[in-house]
């Protein structure tokens, strides 16, 4: 009788052992939230519009809420091929003019790189990682652009200006004088070779 009691403490033991795995325990799955393009995301201080998923929505990429509107570079250096010409990869882009040249010449690229906080320690030639705030590519902003009734949909809802009827800067550079610049015209999206100095909005991209 004594074995057969014991038998049985062990099995409920072993059976409240996997229920506490299977809601949590050391053996549980972690679980990550998923977004759907045009949510709001926001992780402690760090806040944007997702416009891109992957991985069913558990990553991906988001713009910032805030724009500007400034030249790809001034006229001093329009004459300067930086290399950053890659049309799929702005944070590699944006990772080369910033590790070359004065940004004080790119402001296109020095707005995106100040949206990183360890800017105001003054690392004016410090890498960016893949998590942080970049100029996006020409690819990339022609996928935001795409997006972007269900990401002008939040930000208006928030207050914050929205993507219609503007042309935006890529990171892209096209030549000696030129990068790509993007806008939406008759719900088509195109893609131009435009003189860097001349002035265009522009939004910083990240991964999350």
């Amino acid at each position: 009788m004594k074995n057969v009691l014991f038998l049985v403490a062990v099995c409920i033991a072993f059976a409240a052992c996997n229920k506490y795995e299977s809601q949590g325990g050391s053996g549980s799955a972690l679980v990550y939230p998923s977004y759907q393009i045009g949510d709001y995301f926001s992780n402690d201080t760090l806040q944007g519009i997702v416009f891109f998923t992957t991985a069913g929505g558990t990553s991906g990429l988001m713009i910032s809420l805030e724009e500007t509107h400034e030249p790809w570079c001034t006229p001093s250096h329009i004459n300067n091929e930086t290399g950053g010409t890659n049309p799929y990869d702005g944070w590699n882009n944006t990772n080369i003019v910033s590790s070359n040249y004065d940004l004080r010449n790119f402001p296109a690229i020095k707005w995106s790189y100040q949206r990183n906080t360890w800017h105001l320690v003054h690392y004016d030639h410090r890498m960016i990682n893949k998590k942080q705030w970049y100029v996006p590519s020409s690819t990339e902003l022609r996928y935001l652009l795409q997006n972007q009734e269900a990401v002008n949909a939040t930000l208006a809802s928030m207050g914050y200006p929205t993507l219609e009827g503007k042309t935006y800067w890529s990171s892209t550079e096209t030549g000696t004088r030129g990068a790509a610049a993007a806008f939406v015209r008759n719900g088509q999206t195109i893609v131009a070779d435009t003189l860097k100095t001349q002035t265009f909005f522009v939004r910083a991209i990240r991964t999350f």
